[in-house]
């Protein structure tokens, strides 16, 4: 095992705590840039909101600002979390052409959400935030 484990560990564990309660609590709000310029979402408007919904366990409202976010974005993290912890404690991680192809997948999703998000159309115009 590596010496950084013990000193990345606490660091990082705080952090996210920091960021929990100050996003949980509605303290921060992050502004889209992209959303301000062209008045369009982007496939991650709305995730803050969400992940303060999730943090205070109001299920159905984190979905309504951001779907993507619950659903795809935060397991994807998760799964990053865990592969970088592995990494760092020296066990096994996936080929990297595993992780290349989730990678596209991943991005592929986003960039569809994107599009459909942003239409215009009846079905998906409830999905704006």
């Amino acid at each position: 095992m590596r010496q950084s484990v013990p000193r990345v560990a606490p660091v990082v564990a705080v952090g996210a705590v920091a960021a929990g309660v100050a996003l949980g609590t509605g303290v921060v709000a992050i502004p889209c840039w992209f959303h301000a310029l062209t008045g369009l979402d982007c496939p991650f408007c709305g995730g803050s909101r969400a992940i303060g919904a999730l943090l205070r366990g109001d299920l159905p409202a984190a979905l309504g600002y951001n779907a993507f976010a619950v659903l795809v974005l935060l397991p994807a993290a998760a799964i990053a979390i865990v592969l970088l912890g592995r990494r760092e404690l020296g066990r096994p991680i996936p080929a990297w052409r595993v992780l290349r192809m989730a990678l596209v997948a991943l991005g592929v999703l986003a960039v569809a959400w994107w599009v459909v998000r942003d239409l215009p159309l009846s079905p998906f115009a409830a999905l704006r935030v």
